[in-house]
């Protein structure tokens, strides 16, 4: 992803500025969360990324502190990216208010807007490492209220099911569809055993913890991790950068 965040050394010198009008610096958008394990992972996920990062809420930087410093420092263009896995009110809304508002305070600043980065690929990721004899899955997700959002969950959880070639259905911490808990159960009474619980989660945090609550009290076996950097979820912010 280096060709999206670092200019061109001849287009640099040519500019006199010591940056390229043409590079595009990356901004994660991430929502934020009290909890510290969370923007420490999102940090360690833009570190891998060779991206910026700004948060929505509890953390710092605010992404349009963070686009208007890139405007401050000469780019002329950015990237504001939401890291999330779902389109739903956060990439609706908030990501276009960044943008419009960093524009605003720099007008010279063009900011590109990117598209949430879940997507049916990061399904290996999800299903990777687990232990023999599976027979069951539930992708955790925190939920939305946006139907297209849930819809998505549930069609990463039928493909990470494929993958392992088992039954498997989403879990969501919060809002309409059913809890982890009520995935596992309805797995229990199609014949399995054996379920685990992945996270389709950016980073840990409490909505993810409250998944896996609820599927540890319904009797899952085995529990995964948040993606952080997996080189899925790495691979798709490239892309997604590359596309906004």
């Amino acid at each position: 992803m280096s060709d999206l965040l670092e200019p061109e050394p001849d287009a640099a010198a040519a500019s006199g500025s010591g940056v390229s009008p043409s590079a595009r610096p990356v901004v994660l958008v991430a929502h934020g969360s009290p909890d510290e394990r969370s923007p420490r992972a999102v940090r360690e996920i833009a570190a891998a990324a060779g991206a910026h990062v700004g948060f929505l809420e509890f953390n710092d930087p605010r992404p349009v502190d963070v686009l208007t410093g890139l405007a401050d420092e000469g780019f002329e263009a950015a990237v504001a990216l939401p890291l999330l896995l779902t389109d739903a009110y956060h990439s609706r809304t908030d990501l276009p208010e960044v943008a419009r508002r960093a524009q605003e305070e720099r007008p010279a600043l063009t900011v590109s807007v990117g598209r949430p980065v879940g997507d049916l690929s990061l399904a290996p990721a999800l299903v990777r490492g687990l232990p023999e004899g599976i027979d069951g899955l539930v992708v955790c997700a925190a939920g939305t209220r946006v139907d297209e959002g849930r819809a998505h969950v549930a069609a990463v959880a039928a493909a990470a099911g494929r993958l392992l070639g088992v039954p498997a259905g989403p879990g969501f911490a919060s809002g309409p569809g059913p809890t982890a808990g009520e995935t596992v159960a309805a797995l229990k009474a199609e014949g399995a055993q054996r379920i685990a619980a992945v996270c389709y989660f950016i980073a840990p945090g409490l909505l993810c913890d409250k998944a896996i609550e609820s599927a540890r009290e319904a009797g899952a076996v085995h529990v995964g991790e948040p993606l952080g950097t997996a080189p899925e979820l790495i691979d798709l912010i490239a892309k997604h950068a590359a596309a906004a």
